[in-house]
This record gives C-alpha cells, structure tokens and sequence, in this order.
C-alpha cells in the first residue's frame, strides 16, 4: 500500500459499536482498501476478537507467514495489561 497523502475516508455514522470507555469502534478505509484488514494481514496490529472476529483469519495467516510482529515473541496486549492491573 502506497501513500498518496488523501485524507483517510471514514463515515462516523456507520461505527460497529462502543468501547467501555465510549469510543466508536469502526473499520477505517482508504480508497476502498479496509486499512485495520490490512494492518492485520500484514502483521502490523491483532484481531481484536471482543468487538468482531472478522480478522481472525487474516491474524491466523499473518503468524504462520511470520510477518512483521510475528517474526518475534510478544504479549498479546489484552494480557499485558491484564497482568499490569493485577500488580
């Protein structure tokens, strides 16, 4: 994907849900192209199974290829900070 500096497209009225803090949760695009499918296919951010399950097989192709932060060790970041609070 290649930058073309436009604006990112994104219709606040069409948001998936709300996060506990009150954020929209929404899928973002660019031209057409589903920039968090993207991300995730290409091994730069997760699936963030508790909102949608929608990128779960483009996670699951990312980690076997070994792409980006797959190539290392890492901790899923709702662990992370699960194990922070409980500190």
């Amino acid at each position: 994907m290649q930058s073309d500096n436009r604006c990112i497209s994104f219709d606040s009225t069409r948001g998936r849900d709300t996060d506990r803090y009150g954020r929209m949760v929404a899928v973002c695009r660019s031209r057409g192209v589903d920039l968090n499918g993207w991300m995730v296919s290409q091994g730069w951010a997760l699936a963030y199974r508790r909102y949608s399950t929608d990128y779960v097989a483009a996670e699951s192709r990312a980690a076997q290829a070994r792409r980006n932060i797959w190539s290392g060790s890492f901790d899923m970041p709702w662990e992370w900070r699960s194990a922070r609070r409980q500190r």
